[in-house]
């Protein structure tokens, strides 16, 4: 009776969590986790003091004349949300000059090989929800024309529409391939049956809590339902295979009690040094970090509860089931494995050796990116477009500078040594736009307002360096030289502005991120174990496995993300972790009344199924991520962390059997947190 009104109150409990559905809000722009004292974040609110907001898009015409062309401008002129459509003839009078005589320059920006290029600008942001409906209505017109877009409005509608289908099609891979797995490593069938019904009820609890927080990033929101159940299903696996062992002895009732008692310390830790790997990430300025992290934490945290509660009543409910649906385990136990590694123990230790030295040498040779690139497949429609526009009409990158507004010598002077640079090919600002010797009371007010604001004024550069490379940082240095010799203060605005904050709010981060990392990590491990020798070791193994991972990206010449990055460093060594626990937990277990070969060879031979199944459920989810994502932040995020978590798996499996018995002698000395609990003889 006891068990079933828990049930009923953890269902109850998570019917009650559906109210905070309708406050759960997905973000897709990534510099609302830029510090607000950063150059973009400050340039923004000062854009908005100053100007109406707005969003462009750019639209090529296929194959269209001169006149449907300013028909269609026309008429989209007059619908929602269009502030202005750009063309060639605000600028040249077409009715009177002739195409062949207008310069080749001007002409070539606007319309070429009878193709067509307008710039629609909005009066709202670009990731406002409600440009969609106006930008598909824009495309309705077109029912007879081929057309093309490009735009950060129309990558952010096209990375929504991807975000919405990640979750769906993650899970459509990655549990069957988990039932697989399970199925090989269970002893019974209905086993993996349990294990997911326990981890579905924590994600679903972490799915519904979101709406606690203001909002959740598109790329969290992704990715955060199969790293949870990744990351947390040897919780299960721990419980359960603890469950057989007491079956062995007790009824079910007490078996589940036993085994949730003995498992409690391996679960628990693996649990908290899997939310002190995220706990660095909170302490990132660039707070995406945070996103991450919070959501993850929340969704290990249900995940233990629903093990150390759920699991064991339905290991008690359907213990008649799993007696009877029983079978013959298909995979090995390992035992002879850990007797060759013994033998041969001096070579694994060298090796060992080896790889920590590897790792730690190529580790910091790796580079990466600071861009937010959204979409990661070339042939995705929205890509496709760019690449076509791009074709005929070039490409460009467009950056907002914002000056005080002083003197109009001042920013003809800018313009002039902006125009000197090689990589900027047009500048857009009132001096260039009208003659300067105009007084600007004399000017139409719309103009007027569309480049000066109350206290500043908006130049628009169009910039030739179309990715994130090596000249890109140059450029933006030379362009803070160059604004910097006219105005004491100003600000840039734009996709390089972002990635240069971005680079600037987290690269002298990464040190204090891993040691924050590591020494929650081993303060955990030290307090379980009461060891202080048991934290150094199994943090150094997984650590060498996270200098392997980032080696591997030197090594094979790929550039990743380097929030990706950051995150999972900080996943790998909180969660694979986990491993050398287990396996170290069983040790210290077996090692009070075994000497350590014996000790070790049953440890082994326990927990090595855990072990492999769990490495290959997370190896096999960061592969199913990376390999089949539209987004490419997730995309890396996966790669890296199923490549991490298979080299974890491999080093504890490999490597910290023969180190823990190596080392056996300083592990099992008394430590200082054990002298401190015995209590004082009475003086005689």
């Amino acid at each position: 009776m006891k068990r079933f009104v828990i049930i009923i109150i953890v269902f109850l409990t998570l019917i009650a969590s559906l109210i905070w559905i309708p406050d759960s809000k997905t973000n897709y722009d990534m510099t609302l986790y830029l510090p607000e004292d950063s150059m973009t974040s400050e340039g923004i609110q000062v854009l908005n003091d100053n100007f109406d907001v707005s969003s462009s898009i750019q639209l090529m015409i296929e194959d269209i004349s001169v006149d449907d062309v300013i028909m269609y401008k026309s008429l989209i002129q007059n619908m929602e949300l269009v502030d202005s459509v750009i063309w060639l003839d605000d600028y040249v009078d077409i009715q009177t000059i002739p195409l062949e005589w207008i310069p080749v320059d001007t002409l070539s920006q606007f319309y070429n090989d009878q193709n067509a290029l307008l710039t629609i600008v909005f009066t709202t942001d670009s990731y406002d929800i409600e440009l969609e409906p106006a930008i598909e209505d824009i495309r309705l017109l077109f029912d007879e024309e081929i057309i093309r877009f490009r735009g950060e409005p129309i990558e952010n509608i096209r990375a929504k529409e991807v975000a919405e289908g990640e979750i769906f099609k993650i899970l459509v891979l990655i549990i069957p391939i988990i039932l697989i797995i399970l199925l090989l490593a269970s002893h019974a069938w209905i086993e993996p049956v349990l294990i997911l019904i326990a981890l579905g009820i924590a994600v679903l609890f972490n799915v519904f809590t979101n709406g606690i927080f203001e909002h959740v990033s598109f790329i969290t929101k992704s990715m955060a339902l199969a790293l949870q159940l990744a990351l947390s299903i040897d919780y299960a696996l721990f419980l359960i295979h603890r469950f057989y062992e007491e079956r062995m002895t007790y009824d079910p009732i007490i078996a589940a009690k036993r085994s949730v008692i003995h498992a409690f310390k391996s679960i628990t830790t693996s649990a908290l040094t899997t939310i002190a790997g995220f706990t660095a990430l909170f302490l990132m300025d660039y707070s995406i970090g945070l996103d991450i992290g919070l959501v993850l934490s929340k969704g290990i945290l249900f995940s233990y509860l629903s093990t150390l509660i759920v699991l064991p009543i339905l290991l008690v409910w359907f213990s008649p089931i799993i007696d009877q649906s029983k079978h013959r385990m298909l995979l090995p136990n390992f035992r002879k494995l850990f007797l060759f590694q013994h033998r041969f123990r001096y070579g694994f230790i060298i090796v060992l050796i080896a790889l920590i030295g590897t790792g730690l040498f190529f580790q910091s040779k790796a580079t990466y990116l600071f861009g937010t690139t959204s979409l990661s497949s070339e042939s995705d429609p929205t890509q496709q477009d760019q690449l076509i526009i791009s074709e005929q009409f070039g490409s460009y990158q467009q950056m907002i500078l914002l000056v005080p507004n002083e003197t109009v010598d001042q920013e003809i002077s800018l313009v002039t040594d902006l125009l000197l640079n090689p990589n900027i090919i047009s500048v857009n600002a009132l001096v260039t736009t009208v003659d300067p010797m105009i007084p600007r009371s004399m000017l139409p007010s719309d103009l007027l307002q569309s480049y000066v604001g109350p206290t500043h004024s908006r130049i628009i550069i169009q910039t030739t360096i179309l990715d994130e490379q090596s000249s890109m940082f140059p450029f933006i240095a030379d362009l803070d030289t160059i604004l910097s010799s006219h105005y004491d203060t100003y600000y840039y605005v734009g996709t390089y502005s972002a990635i240069y904050d971005i680079q600037s709010s987290i690269m002298d981060q990464e040190l204090v991120i891993t040691l924050l990392s590591i020494l929650a990590v081993g303060l955990i491990i030290g307090l379980m174990f009461k060891s202080i020798s048991l934290p150094i070791i199994l943090i150094g193994v997984i650590q060498t496995a996270v200098w392997l991972n980032v080696s591997y990206l030197y090594w094979m010449d790929i550039s990743v993300f380097y929030i990706g990055y950051l995150v999972v460093m900080s996943l790998q060594l909180g969660a694979t972790i986990d491993y050398a626990v287990l396996l170290t937990s069983r040790y210290t277990e077996h090692r009070k009344s075994m000497n350590p070969k014996e000790a070790m060879t049953e440890a082994f031979s326990k927990s090595s199924i855990s072990i492999l199944i769990s490495g290959v459920i997370l190896t096999v989810a960061g592969f199913a991520e990376g390999l089949f994502s539209d987004i490419q932040s997730v995309t890396e995020i996966g790669m890296l962390l199923g490549r991490g978590a298979l080299i974890s798996s491999l080093l504890v499996f490999l490597f910290l059997p023969t180190t823990l018995v190596a080392l056996d002698s300083i592990i099992m000395k008394s430590t200082w947190i054990e002298k401190l609990m015995k209590p004082k003889r009475p003086k005689s």
